[in-house]
């Protein structure tokens, strides 16, 4: 199982406790995912919405609001452990699919920083690097390159520790997907599934086969682009159209939405087309097989729908609590939630020192 993490060395000491927490463009989300004998329970939840453009394409542009949302949500979850796995996405993070030729393991972080610098827009010294064997043939080894700018780190970590919390773990949005899809929905085939996540301002990718990513790719695309198409049709505020969107507006009827929200779901459909394209030309042979959509975008009345035909592909949402158990104080609030929570359930299951695991 790939659990990347870039080795920032902040773990001096095992923690009792330790919880997911999604610092999302919409809304900070806290989940703590507790495991006894092989059974998972939801141990705490809280979300708390953020203002619109507080995080734009994974950009804190306001950090005292999203400090002070961060303190919010852990308390709405009761957490008392300041202990916490968080992510990141967006333009300052690169993933690519290399290859480099087979060598012994202990020869493989050399070899693999000095392949980074062919791929990475940036000076190698201003980046984390992390990286993932994917498979091995023919003498040459390909190989999953992370890398992000050491300042967008810093960045998500000021505001978690300027809400009295500690970053134990920094993982990688799209890889959060693939923890809690190996939990929920295990699938040892060989058919290639694609796990989407479409958030405010990011679209995150994750294609998956046999329980490893073989494909990640982060889209500038999100959510609020239906809302603000919807907005500009209505001639309403932003958080009115935010509304309309998720069908939560009685004052609005659905029909009036369909030339806006279909306009994006085309333009959404062909962004996802191209980055199937790409996977395609670096994927040999690969086929991707099924979809899994996640994020509050996929809450969108019929999306799920329009894009399997238009990708002649099964389209599915994604069930992050498909196999944990969820406490009956929580039922409401992960039944309105659902896929939207793909992201924090699958930091929640991380654990410090796992990632070789």
């Amino acid at each position: 199982m790939f659990k990347p993490k870039l080795d920032l060395k902040f773990l001096r000491r095992k923690p009792a406790e330790i919880f997911g927490l999604d610092v999302g463009s919409s809304a900070i989300k806290a989940v703590q995912i507790r495991e006894a004998e092989g059974e998972h329970t939801l141990g705490a939840l809280g979300i708390v919405t953020l203002p619109p453009d507080t995080i734009a394409e994974g950009s804190i542009k306001d950090p005292v609001t999203v400090s002070g949302a961060i303190k919010e949500a852990v308390q709405r979850a009761g957490l008392t452990t300041p202990n916490a796995v968080i992510s990141i996405c967006g333009r300052e993070l690169i993933i690519k699919k290399v290859q480099i030729p087979a060598m012994p393991a202990k020869e493989l972080h050399d070899a693999v920083h000095l392949e980074a610098e062919h791929h990475i827009p940036f000076a190698i010294d201003e980046v984390f690097i992390d990286y993932h064997p994917v498979a091995e043939s023919g003498g040459t080894l390909d190989l999953i390159l992370v890398a992000v700018k050491k300042s967008k780190v810093m960045e998500y970590i000021t505001v978690v520790e300027d809400a009295g919390l500690n970053a134990l773990i920094v993982d990688v949005d799209s890889f959060a997907l693939s923890n809690q899809f190996e939990l929920n929905a295990p699938d040892t085939s060989e058919e290639a599934v694609a796990l989407i996540d479409i958030g405010a301002s990011i679209m995150k990718t994750n294609v998956m086969r046999a329980g490893a990513s073989i494909f990640a790719r982060d889209i500038p695309f999100g959510g609020n682009q239906y809302t603000q198409a919807i907005a500009q049709r209505l001639g309403v505020p932003f958080e009115q159209a935010e509304a309309a969107k998720l069908g939560r507006d009685p004052d609005v009827e659905w029909e009036s939405l369909l030339p806006a929200v279909e306009e994006v779901s085309h333009e959404l459909s062909l962004e996802v087309q191209r980055t199937f394209d790409y996977f395609a030309s670096t994927a040999e042979s690969e086929r991707i097989g099924k979809i899994l959509l996640s994020g509050g975008c996929c809450q969108v009345p019929g999306l799920n729908e329009y894009l399997a035909s238009n990708w002649g592909i099964p389209v599915e949402l994604a069930r992050p609590f498909e196999r944990i158990a969820v406490p009956d104080e929580h039922v409401e609030t992960v039944t309105a939630a659902g896929p939207s929570l793909a992201v924090a359930v699958g930091l929640g299951l991380r654990r410090p020192g796992d990632k070789a695991s």
